[in-house]
C-alpha cells in the first residue's frame, strides 16, 4: 500500500526529531495501535539510513578527489609544502 504524503511527512518529522513533543506522543501512540505504520517507520528510518551512508560516500570520494588533485600536480607544489610544514614541527 502507497503511504501518503502526510505520513511520510509526520514520519520524518518523528524520524529526524522535528515534531513538537505533544505531535511526537501522539505519532507515537499511533504507532503502538497501527502495526503498518509502526512497519513505514521502520522501513523509511531504513531508507533514511542508507541515503545517509550513500552521502557519506559521496562526500569521501570528493574529498579523495581533491586530495588527489592538490598533492599529485605539480602546479600544487607550493602548496603541498606548506601543508606537510604543519606536520613536520
Amino acid at each position: 500500500m502507497r503511504t501518503s504524503l502526510n505520513n511520510i511527512k509526520a514520519i520524518d518529522d518523528h524520524l529526524l526529531g522535528l515534531a513538537a513533543p505533544p505531535d511526537n506522543l501522539l505519532f507515537e501512540a499511533k504507532m503502538i495501535l497501527n502495526p503498518e505504520l509502526r512497519a513505514d517507520v521502520y522501513w523509511h528510518q531504513q531508507t533514511l539510513a542508507l541515503v545517509q551512508q550513500y552521502g557519506r560516500e559521496q562526500l569521501r570520494a570528493e574529498i579523495e578527489a581533491v586530495h588527489k588533485q592538490l598533492f599529485t600536480r605539480p602546479e600544487h607544489h607550493g602548496f603541498r609544502q606548506s601543508i606537510l610544514r604543519f606536520f613536520k614541527r
